[in-house]
């Protein structure tokens, strides 16, 4: 029975690889309904193919070929993807399956041509270790990060495919390089491990440009949401100007009506006044609407806001960064305190000030859990993680367009937001 096993693993182990390649690189958010049936017949097909490829006696480069092509078909069975996602997955399964196997067979001939007696099993086990040692940094880095939020988006379509089409090309040469390779001659054994250090770098060099051509297209579909977010902000930054205006006129009338009523009809005036004049004056425009646009969104939930300052500190830094940065800090505090029923507990303390040659804004609340964080950025708790969370991404990339910096921690169940901005920047 183990003879059995092992003899399977044996013949079968490329189109083995290649669908464990596979399956790193398949975007498993966008499974095909019946994806286990599919899955299934798929993988038997795979393997009744190959065998029956190997029965017609090819050469193993054209075996190889056509085993990609055959794992190309099966992401397209198994998953709803594009096609270019497809060409993609097999290429990048096609250079793991080229790094473990050609590292495994570096070190058994290594083995053999010093006469170092090993079972005809060791080459499976070597090869077993080397998936591991390969496809879960992988799976680590790719899988879990790039793949997290579905569908991929590439950089550059051309780049998969040129990719693909190199790898091809020079897992060919080197097929007939090896084939030419006399295994008698004293130089074999450093001829082949140069010939496998060069198939190795290669495909690391493929697989990297692949997985650096998703990386990039990320990072700016990510940073064209921030932008679209910045934007978002500076129309409600003058929109909430304008409405600002609109109140102080209207507390302005009604000083000229209280100064002119009797003595008795004051008192709904008095009311009308007070509402209005919930305001904060910080030496800087755009820090007093958007603080008084939170302290009544604060009023509302239930939610003490406590304030502190220097907004001549800012000088030059234009208004809407000045909305966009303060507004998000309190509304990432805001939608934490929603959840906290202790009352006592729920309080924003914001304080800017000057320290040294910076200005310091702190931003402090309650949390009754420590925030999850990857990648050195929070992660929303919101079911529609694609379109949230970029608030404290925002606030980082405000504060480096001024040089500064914006750091967050968590401390006896309290969150500190700090951002430090140079002043030589602000004037």
């Amino acid at each position: 029975m183990i003879s059995l096993v092992l003899d399977f693993f044996n013949s079968n182990q490329v189109i083995l690889g290649l669908l464990l390649g596979a399956c790193l690189f398949a975007p498993w958010d966008e499974r095909r309904a019946h994806f286990a049936p599919r899955a299934l017949l798929g993988t038997i097909a795979l393997l009744v193919l190959s065998e029956l490829l190997y029965m017609t006696g090819q050469p193993a480069v054209f075996n190889l070929t056509a085993f990609v092509v055959l794992v190309f078909l099966w992401v397209l069975l198994c998953f709803g993807c594009s096609t270019v996602h497809a060409v993609f997955t097999a290429t990048c399964a096609y250079t793991v399956q080229h790094i473990t196997s050609k590292l495994t067979y570096m070190v058994v001939i290594a083995l053999y041509t010093q006469h170092v007696p090993i079972p005809s099993w060791t080459a499976l086990v070597l090869l077993a270790v080397t998936n591991a040692l390969v496809c879960v940094p992988l799976y680590l880095y790719f899988t879990r990060t790039l793949l997290k939020d579905g569908q991929l988006m590439f950089n550059s379509v051309c780049t998969v495919i040129f990719a693909a089409f190199f790898l091809v090309v020079a897992v060919f040469l080197s097929s007939l390089l090896e084939d030419n390779l006399d295994a008698t001659a004293p130089t074999y054994l450093s001829s082949y491990l140069s010939l496998g250090a060069f198939c190795v770098l290669f495909a690391v060099t493929v697989l990297s440009l692949e997985l650096t051509n998703c990386g990039v297209k990320r990072l700016e579909t990510e940073n064209s949401a921030l932008e679209l977010l910045l934007e978002k902000d500076r129309l409600q930054y003058e929109q909430a100007k304008e409405d600002m205006e609109k109140i102080n006129i209207r507390y302005h009338d009604l000083k000229q009506q209280y100064s002119r009523v009797p003595a008795e009809e004051r008192a709904g005036l008095e009311d009308e006044m007070r509402s209005l004049n919930l305001r904060y004056f910080t030496g800087n425009k755009a820090l007093d609407i958007v603080i008084t646009q939170k302290a009544a969104t604060c009023a509302e939930k239930g939610i003490q806001l406590v304030c502190s300052a220097d907004g001549e500190a800012l000088g030059a830094m234009k208004s809407f960064h000045i909305y966009s940065l303060f507004g998000n800090a309190i509304d990432n505090a805001i939608e934490c305190l929603e959840k906290v029923e202790d009352r006592s507990r729920r309080t924003i303390t914001l304080n800017l000030a000057r320290s040294g040659e910076m200005a310091v804004i702190r931003v402090e609340n309650y949390t009754p859990a420590d925030p999850v964080v990857e990648d050195g950025s929070l992660v929303t708790s919101k079911d529609d993680a694609a379109n949230h969370g970029f608030g404290v991404k925002s606030i980082k990339g405000i504060a480096e367009k001024y040089g500064g910096t914006a750091e967050f921690f968590v401390r006896d169940h309290v969150f500190y937001l700090v951002v430090a901005l140079p002043l030589a920047q602000l004037r």
